[in-house]
């Protein structure tokens, strides 16, 4: 949804992959641009660089929920960064960008190349609610920015305030709730036909603990 609100400043790629090694994540953006990959990380890094030189419209590189759990993905990340025409987003649990740092030197230099460090407070109820719709907008007929027409549908009101008070709002813990609770939704509609979301059910269903990540998700914008 944020990299799909960028669009018309931006070619957006988004890698929603964990844990990808420095090859995985340059083959994956060299596909996503049209360029393809080469057999090594060095070979495809090269060939984005030269997509990317005359390229019309600037790439925003998103890393949703990253994983970057090696130097190696840093330097490639790093090389992306200083690449002309692109700007990178990537956004995470606090947790994760402390991780970061615990990689040693190559970490603690990485996030200081960060721009910017954006810490994000919990959500209220509406903005659950607003997240919810945009989430269902980005894969239905609707553009980003008519989320406000979305039916929720099987997702009553009461449930989506079980979900915002069991999840204290941050928004991890609510859209993996979602998850599960659509799943559940269609094993019941398969045995009964019945795909209402109750707050019964939202209150049954097992919760990630919003304590230990309540700093909320971070969003760390490329210089």
């Amino acid at each position: 949804m944020l990299l799909e609100s960028y669009s018309d400043e931006y070619q957006p790629v988004e890698i929603g992959e964990h844990n990808v090694s420095s090859y995985e994540l340059a083959a994956i953006i060299a596909d996503e641009i049209g360029v393809g990959k080469s057999s090594s990380t060095k070979l495809t890094e090269a060939k984005i660089r030269r997509e990317l030189k005359d390229v019309d419209q600037s790439v925003l590189l998103g890393v949703d929920e990253f994983g970057l759990n090696s130097k190696d993905t840093l330097h490639t990340i790093q090389y992306l960064n200083d690449l002309p025409n692109t700007r990178i987003l990537m956004t995470g649990m606090t947790s994760q960008w402390d991780a970061i740092g615990k990689i040693g030197s190559d970490g603690r230099a990485f996030q200081r190349r960060v721009a910017y460090d954006v810490q994000l407070e919990p959500l209220e109820y509406d903005g659950v609610d607003e997240m919810v719709r945009r989430r269902i907008a980005t894969v239905t007929d609707y553009d980003h920015d008519q989320y406000t027409d979305v039916d929720l549908g099987p997702i009553t009101n009461e449930s989506l305030e079980e979900i915002h008070e069991r999840s204290s709002g941050v928004p991890a813990v609510a859209t993996a709730a979602l998850s599960e609770l659509v799943g559940l939704a269609a094993y019941r509609y398969a045995q009964v036909g019945d795909t209402e979301i109750t707050a019964d059910l939202a209150s049954k269903i097992e919760y990630a603990d919003p304590e230990a990540d309540l700093e909320g998700s971070s969003q760390a914008d490329g210089e």
